[in-house]
């Protein structure tokens, strides 16, 4: 059995810079202490229904079906906007499909693990099967927190495959590990594929420490429902349009230990603290001006 850990990275930007300088060293030293093959893209392949998403999944089929990844080996997936903070601490593989609800409250699949046997290989398929695409792409669904409707396939393609084929609903104001089955079967329809005895037996919900996208002091917070203190993340994911923070790659460094600590993890009992000595202060200018 063999572990591999595939990424793909191709921007047109300075990002693609960034990965080169911090991403990718972090996770060839992650796969050097886990033993574990790196994969990693960075020629852009041909697009699959015009948005490189698809990538994750499609991909990983060619590696199966090219035989390069085998039967019961395992493969990791994770965003090339993705720090792994503890390249020591290695990725939960615990049934044939892993993945995390992030601190957004998404089943998200920026990041997810295989064990390579015939049911994840089914599971793929069903993940890019045409005819799915073809009957949902269109299909308008509600948002519960903007309340509108829109095409859930058109904003967020492989990861509104996997809530049709998991019967989820397409987000929920409160946790989804407080909703009964993780949210598994929450809508349920025709189109519902798995039942929740197989999706039991088969998928793990990783802790949101595995894919971190809201934080206090570097996202906006509009969704962080599944709250993360900067010291328990095992994965920074900097999704959504974040800055790309490189002091994540040294969280033992003083310019993260500044800015977490003391500006972020202090800030409220300082505000308050500066609140009361302003107030004591503006009781002795009124007392002494009377």
């Amino acid at each position: 059995m063999k572990n591999y850990l595939f990424v793909i990275a191709s921007y047109p930007d300075e990002r693609q810079q960034f990965f080169e300088k911090y991403m990718s060293p972090r996770n060839k030293e992650y796969c050097l202490q886990n033993n574990t093959e790196y994969i990693e893209i960075t020629t852009k392949p041909k697009l699959f229904r015009d948005n490189p998403t698809w990538w994750k999944f499609t991909f990983v089929e060619e590696l199966i079906e090219s035989g390069r990844v085998k039967e019961n080996d395992t493969i990791t997936h994770i965003d090339a906007d993705m720090c792994i903070v503890d390249p020591k601490r290695p990725y939960p593989i615990e049934k044939n499909f892993n993945y995390v609800i992030d601190s957004g409250n998404t089943h998200c699949m920026g990041s997810y693990s295989i064990q390579v046997n015939e049911w994840s290989n089914q599971l793929i398929k069903n993940i890019l099967s045409e005819d799915r695409y073809i009957k949902l792409k269109d299909d308008v669904s509600y948002h519960e927190h903007f309340k509108t409707y829109s095409s859930f396939w058109k904003e967020f393609r492989e990861q509104a495959s996997w809530y049709s084929l998991a019967g989820i609903k397409r987000h929920s104001n409160i946790s989804f590990f407080e909703l009964p089955n993780y949210g598994w079967h929450s809508d349920k329809n025709e189109m519902t594929h798995y039942s929740l005895e197989e999706l039991h037996k088969n998928v793990k919900i990783l802790p949101t420490n595995w894919n971190v996208t809201e934080l206090v002091g570097e996202s906006s917070l509009e969704f962080n429902i599944n709250k993360v203190c900067h010291q328990d993340v095992y994965i920074r994911h900097f999704s959504g349009g974040q800055s790309w923070r490189k002091d994540w790659f040294n969280v033992k460094g003083l310019k993260f230990k500044i800015f977490h600590t003391i500006l972020i993890s202090n800030n409220r009992y300082r505000f308050k603290q500066i609140f009361k000595k302003f107030a004591k202060l503006k009781k002795r200018f009124w007392k002494n001006s009377i």
